[in-house]
């Protein structure tokens, strides 16, 4: 009989119902409410670890924010059905499991469960299901035969709440199609239950080197020490780890917090790739960061820290991903005027001091 692991016990014991988590934090009348409500569209659910991170009184905690639903998300705005994600991907979906919207790439959705569920997450309100083998065995012929594929994200939902074997199963299947060079696995797994990150796996993730595992963290407190234990363990098996993550309005738009977060990660050998902005998707319009205060906000942390620890800007525009890139008269106008103050500033500084007698 399996012997279930730490992580196993925690996923089944996550916090679903309002009176678990009023044990815990003081709930809001609206955040309550907004418990109840939400059951059937995008129910509560909070891993144990993560819970225990979150302030019991502030309801505006950036962490609390992130995870506890409050009634904004029933405010839906005219022309929103336009955001749906699903019906997006569903256009570029030749079989269950398989999202090819780019050519050489394409995403593998094993199953769309998670550990916990993200306020802001913009593929709410799907199916939750696990692939059937019927449907694995399709999704995998497909990569086989399209040639042109060569690198592939394993995504969902949450890819590492299935079992290490079931993994394995997917990666060693991958590793097997010459044709494919990159394989990445998208997580906030380590985040919310960081148990998951155990010695055994991560030994399973390394015999499938090169692998770049892509994280989510979106706040520097998230970066507890058992986040940590884990992350240096797949650093030394030689994992590249990734970190992508959005600008949520109230929870990060803010440089300094930006700049703690990235600096922590590229200290556990977690490189900042991208930063996405204004994803408009139902029931978290209240997160958004749109691209001039995006830009504002990455653009302030230039020559203030290491230039790789600033990730890229992208969002989501006609339901593909655009980098904001390159230089732009905008930026040549920001950055003449922000180097006139500083030339300013030096003057006055080392400007030599007035005799008194011509006072």
């Amino acid at each position: 009989m399996h012997k279930r692991e730490q992580w196993e016990r925690e996923l089944s014991h996550v916090i679903t119902k309002r009176e678990e988590l009023a044990k815990l934090i003081d709930l809001t009348e609206d955040e309550a409410q907004a418990i109840e409500e939400l059951q059937e569209e995008y129910p509560l659910k909070i891993s144990r670890h993560y819970a225990s991170l979150l302030s019991p009184t502030d309801p505006n905690d950036p962490l609390r924010r992130m995870v506890v639903p409050t009634m904004k998300e029933l405010q839906h705005k005219p022309g929103e059905e336009d955001d749906d994600v699903h019906a997006d991907e569903a256009r570029y979906q030749p079989c269950p499991g398989i999202v090819h919207r780019y050519h050489g790439k394409l995403l593998l959705l094993p199953t769309l469960t998670c550990a916990s569920h993200c306020r802001f997450c913009f593929r709410k309100g799907g199916k939750v299901q696990h692939l059937s083998q019927e449907e694995s065995d399709r999704a995998l012929d497909y990569i086989r035969k399209d040639q042109s594929i060569r690198d592939v994200i394993i995504t969902g939902g949450e890819p590492l709440v299935l079992s290490d074997d079931e993994l394995y199963h997917w990666l060693s299947s991958l590793r097997a199609i010459p044709h494919v060079e990159l394989i990445r696995i998208t997580t906030r797994s380590p985040i919310y239950t960081p148990s998951r990150i155990t010695e055994s796996f991560v030994r399973m993730l390394a015999e499938h080197n090169p692998l770049f595992m892509t994280m989510s963290f979106v706040h520097p407190r998230e970066i507890t020490p058992d986040v940590e234990r884990g992350l240096r363990m797949m650093g030394d098996a030689g994992i590249v780890m990734l970190q992508q993550g959005p600008l949520l309005k109230g929870v990060n738009d803010d440089p300094a917090v930006l700049k703690r977060l990235y600096e922590k990660l590229v200290s556990l050998r977690v490189m900042p790739y991208y930063a996405i902005w204004g994803i408009h998707t139902p029931g978290a319009e209240h997160f958004v960061v749109e691209g001039p205060e995006a830009s504002r906000i990455l653009g302030s942390m230039e020559n203030k820290t290491s230039g790789f620890c600033v990730p890229h800007l992208i969002t989501i525009a006609r339901g593909d991903k655009v980098r904001m890139m390159g230089w732009s008269p905008e930026k040549e106008q920001y950055h003449l005027e922000r180097r006139q103050r500083a030339k300013s500033t030096t003057r006055a500084q080392f400007a030599p001091a007035q005799d008194a007698r011509h006072d």
